[in-house]
């Protein structure tokens, strides 16, 4: 039993900070998906909603797709946000968690078509936090008990028995990050993996996927052999050095070290969104408690000595200061009224304000007290030093002079929205049970997905796993890389007969040359996504709903008749790569689809 709990228990600090990177994940994705908002969520962009229900599965749901309007996606999206923003904080943890995994699990299925491996294992996570208590460290839940109320240093936290969490719960979730490795390795069958070992040749030879050190590396072929080699007997071999209870935590590391390496080399060399950001946030979770050890005697060294001192009258006075601690102070950093110090009472009473002494004396008021704070944690260190800026040090002593002066109203708002709530940490029989069966629903959906198997799956497992969005397939380059790149050419014809280019990022005119890299000639990586899928769909109603869009947008600008886009042609450009040593074959170009925007143009034939 020792060497189970040594494998699958979690420090209750790793588990805090996957939740701080999984609210600022989301805000990523929130932030970056609001670029293309109309065009990738209402009923003006590329998949309307009458489009979007012959192309998602029958049992994904989607309260983004209630309404086609930019407004009702506005709304969604700020919501999104500030559950995502409580989420990073830990203010109503596992609350905001279930409210940020609704809204995300929403929006990726309001349009599937810019589904990538990131936005799986995203809401994957997303749903296991759930199942852990990720308020229990830097968090205002954990800062906010109501033993801390009548004693603000009655802390266990900083116990290193007290520190680890064991449940079935992250049995699941520890086994659920390693499938990621395990299975893909699994489904990486093609020769390029296992004969040839020219896999990450052909990944980085993709032109629309490399980045110019990927390209870099196409030089070094030979070093592309043994990066294939690596890759695969990384994702064979680290999960099992993870897991492996000898020598533990240093073959945790190890294991840990080496699936990091694989998601650095992917954020240097492949333009593949957020998707290694997020894998890094997967394995904040099997960080052990050692590394959390060492960084403590860092932080208890330099913040020895440390008193917040506040108001005893004032209870809103007492939660900023337990709120500051949790986040920037070790938990045994004493925090006491002034009064019981006539010196800081004295300065207290002067200058209306908090006071924060250090170990050699001195004293800090008003704002300087909360930019001396803030550079006491390396993660804040650049806030602390922004905030000691003079202009940043005279409006944040207005703002706190603001504050001091209507403690009382602050008081109100806080009692209701920020009351002291207890903290829930052990693992209770219902969760237990639920984790056990959506820890087999996500086994069997990943066995089933292995080649052999797929299209046998239990119906129940489906149902569940696409209900709750932890459905997953993580065939990245598997079985094989893909050998082509492509870019869109969207050409238009008016009423008058003049040619446009609609796509403005490329042209169809034969003088047009691509750039080298073929990676600028999309907007982001949604859009290329999306327009891989245009060319590769099966379902042509996702080529006419860009084609709609195109001549929604062209022809909403008033203009003259004559001067309206009347029909327009989708095609794309393809390279294919060729071995090592040879030059890449010329480029193709393939029309995909054909479209009129008034009923007089359509195809008679």
């Amino acid at each position: 039993m020792h060497w189970i709990r040594n494998s699958f228990a979690l420090d209750l600090r790793s588990i805090a900070l996957f939740r701080i990177l999984l609210g600022a994940l989301i805000l990523m994705d929130l932030a970056l998906r609001s670029r293309d908002l109309t065009a990738f969520y209402t009923d003006t962009g590329v998949l309307a909603r009458r489009f979007w229900i012959d192309v998602t599965h029958r049992w994904l749901w989607s309260i983004h797709a209630a309404s086609g309007e930019p407004w009702w996606q506005i709304i969604l999206f700020v919501l999104a946000a500030c559950f995502a923003i409580c989420l990073m904080v830990g203010y109503r943890s596992r609350l905001m968690a279930g409210l940020s995994l609704i809204l995300l699990a929403s929006l990726q299925n309001r349009n599937g078509l810019l589904m990538q491996g990131g936005d799986l294992l995203l809401v994957v996570m997303c749903f296991w936090s759930l199942f852990l208590p990720i308020g229990a460290r830097y968090s205002i839940d954990s800062a906010l008990r109501p033993e801390h109320q009548d004693d603000p240093n009655s802390s266990t936290a900083s116990d290193p028995l007290n520190q680890r969490y064991f449940s079935i719960a992250t049995i699941a979730i520890t086994l659920q990050v390693l499938y990621l490795y395990f299975f893909t390795a699994l489904l990486k069958t093609g020769d390029a993996w296992t004969t040839r070992f020219d896999a990450a040749y052909y990944a980085v030879s993709l032109q629309h996927f490399a980045t110019p050190i990927g390209e870099w590396f196409r030089n070094f072929p030979g070093v592309l052999k043994l990066s294939t080699v690596y890759v695969l007997a990384v994702e064979f071999i680290a999960p099992w050095l993870v897991l492996c209870p000898v020598l533990w935590p240093r073959v945790r590391l190890l294991g840990l070290v080496l699936l990091a390496s694989l998601h650095a080399a992917f954020l240097l060399m492949l333009h593949i969104g957020l998707f290694p950001l997020i894998d890094f946030m997967a394995l904040s979770l099997l960080i052990p408690g050692t590394v959390w050890v060492w960084l403590r005697k860092k932080s208890v060294e330099r913040t020895r000595g440390i008193v917040l001192h506040y108001d005893e009258d004032c209870g809103f006075c007492l939660k900023m200061c337990l709120i500051l601690r949790a986040f920037l102070l070790p938990a045994q950093t004493i925090i006491q009224p002034a009064q019981k110090t006539p010196s800081i009472y004295e300065i207290m009473q002067r200058e209306n304000s908090w006071v924060v002494s250090d170990a050699s004396g001195k004293t800090y008021i008003h704002w300087h007290a909360m930019a001396f704070l803030f550079s006491q944690r390396w993660p804040f260190k650049p806030i602390g030093w922004l905030l000691s800026v003079p202009p940043f040090i005279q409006a944040g002593n207005r703002v706190y002079r603001w504050v001091a002066d209507n403690r009382e109203l602050m008081g109100r708002v806080t009692s209701r929205w920020l009351p002291y709530r207890p903290l829930k940490v052990q693992a209770t029989v219902a969760g237990s049970v639920l984790a056990l069966l959506f820890f087999y629903v996500a086994t069997a959906f990943n066995v089933f997905e292995m080649p052999g198997l797929r299209g046998k799956m239990p119906e129940h497992v489906e149902y569940l796993a696409r209900t709750v969005r932890i459905d997953q397939r993580w065939d990245m380059f598997a079985p094989f890389p893909a050998t082509e790149s492509s870019y869109p050419l969207i050409s238009g014809t008016l009423r008058d007969e003049t040619q446009v280019d609609l796509y403005k990022l490329t042209s169809s005119n034969p003088e047009w040359k691509p750039p080298a890299r073929l990676y600028s000639l999309y907007r982001s990586y949604r859009w290329r996504k999306y327009l891989g899928r245009v060319r590769s769909h099966t379902n042509n109603v996702v080529r006419q709903g860009l084609g709609d869009y195109y001549c929604r947008t062209w022809n909403s600008r008033d203009q003259p008749r004559a001067q309206q886009l009347a029909t327009l042609e989708i095609s794309f450009a393809v390279i294919t790569t060729r071995p090592p040593g040879t030059e890449p074959t010329a480029e193709k170009r393939s029309l995909v689809w054909r479209h009129w925007c008034f009923p007089e143009y359509a195809d008679k034939s």
